[in-house]
């Protein structure tokens, strides 16, 4: 049985040692295509003379097009808590509470000046951005909204980008840059390094800003660049686009103007960087954003390419996410936690205990070494407080399709809000 374990140990580092890009699909969705997830689902969506809205459930093996669902064009696609939202026409937000199989309209939010361009969340509330100087706050799942307008006197705003933690908040403005608000919308200030920030992503609590490089928003004073690990420091030849997390990775995707695309790794609050895979097409896509994604098992890159159709597709590389919580370097919210399952190994039962900190929508899955789901343990709307679930692999009812598990190493995964994290378990029989 030992021999057994050793052998699916060195299976499981020559996965994470060996591991390469693949193209799942030579989808084209058009040159602005973008990729959405909700847990393990994932959302491949453009437009290329007809709508597109593909969906996959089995890791991007098969995909099929919902775009039929929709009575208009859908333009963005958006995972917040237990629904999967999707901005209609103008303006018009329809939401799905099966992962995408059927929609239903939700509200429209009141905006007439333009249009809305993408939704964010922060955990517990989520935006819609437009395309002028407004933003619009639901903190009921998106059945209202409220408005946030970011004042600015010496231009005309039209808006590009949003993240959120919070109070903070950082609106990106197309020729103008980062506007600031420490005070939940309240006042802003534009706030720039030495180029103009055109994407931003909240991670952790903190900002990363793309740009002519990478950086980040330190404190409440201004941007801090961030070059260790990308190639040749980053100049202004090579520019950082789309930002994506799962666990404790940040992902972005750095564009140099003479050596082509590629995607990047950050484990330790973007700090230090580091190429992911090496078998990636150096192609470089036209979407402008969200043309990454990240499940708990993979990350997905849509590529569009003017100069070589042939890499015009979707992309996957295993992203296994089995941090411990030792290697988070204490930016784990302390009101969030999950613990290390006990006894470890196991057989046949074991208790897993976790802690969340304010209401949120709770999942805790269970998933086998190939990164496909084997049980789900929590899946509801839990208060904030302490928890203890047994996983018990004698309990058909837990496991996926009622099938008995194997000895071997499984990692289950806590998703509470904008939390999100994974740990090893072994079952030794």
């Amino acid at each position: 049985m030992k021999q057994t374990i050793l052998i699916l140990l060195s299976f499981f580092l020559s996965i994470n040692l060996f591991a390469q890009w693949e193209r799942v699909v030579d989808y084209n969705v058009g040159s602005t295509g973008q990729v959405a997830v909700h847990g393990s689902t994932v959302f491949l969506y453009g437009f290329e003379k007809t709508q597109f809205v593909y969906r996959s459930t089995d890791n991007g093996n098969t995909w099929t097009n919902i775009a039929n669902k929709f009575p208009d064009k859908v333009y963005y696609v958006h995972g917040h808590g237990s629904e999967v939202f999707a901005i209609v026409g103008i303006n018009g937000i329809y939401s799905s509470v099966d992962d995408g199989v059927s929609w239903n309209s939700k509200s429209s939010i009141p905006f007439t000046d333009g249009a809305v361009l993408s939704l964010v969340s922060d955990g517990s509330t989520l935006y819609a951005v437009s395309n002028r100087n407004s933003v619009f706050k639901s903190t009921d799942n998106g059945v209202t909204w409220d408005k946030i307008t970011i004042n600015y006197s010496q231009a005309q705003v039209f808006g590009f980008d949003f993240a959120a933690a919070g109070d903070k908040m950082i609106f990106s403005a197309l020729n103008l840059g980062s506007f600031v608000s420490i005070d939940a919308g309240k006042n802003w200030t534009l706030k720039n390094p030495k180029f103009m920030i055109s994407s931003v992503n909240a991670f952790n609590n903190e900002f990363f800003g793309g740009t002519y490089g990478m950086y980040k928003f330190t404190g409440d004073t201004g941007w801090t660049s961030i070059t260790s690990g990308f190639p040749n420091g980053i100049g202004v030849s090579a520019s950082t686009r789309s930002l994506t997390s799962a666990g404790n990775k940040l992902f972005t995707c750095y564009t140099d103007v003479f050596a082509g695309s590629k995607i990047f790794v950050s484990e330790d609050d973007g700090n230090n960087w580091s190429e992911v895979g090496n078998n990636l097409t150096s192609a470089s896509t036209t979407s402008l954003n969200d043309f990454i994604a990240a499940t708990p098992n993979y990350l997905y890159y849509y590529i569009y390419s003017i100069f070589d159709p042939k890499s015009t597709g979707i992309f996957r590389y295993p992203i296994q996410t089995t941090t411990d919580v030792n290697q988070y370097n204490g930016n784990i919210p302390k009101r969030y936690s999950l613990k290390q399952n006990y006894p470890n190994p196991f057989n046949p039962t074991t208790s897993i205990q976790y802690a969340i900190g304010s209401r949120q929508f709770v999942t805790l899955k269970v998933y086998d070494i190939l990164g496909d789901e084997v049980a789900t343990l929590v899946n509801e709307v839990q208060t904030a407080g302490e928890y203890s679930v047994q996983f018990s692999t004698t309990n058909k009812l837990q496991t996926t399709n009622h099938t008995q598990l194997s000895s071997g190493i499984y990692f289950y995964q806590l998703s509470a809000g904008s939390f999100i994290q994974t740990k090893k378990l072994i079952l030794m029989k």
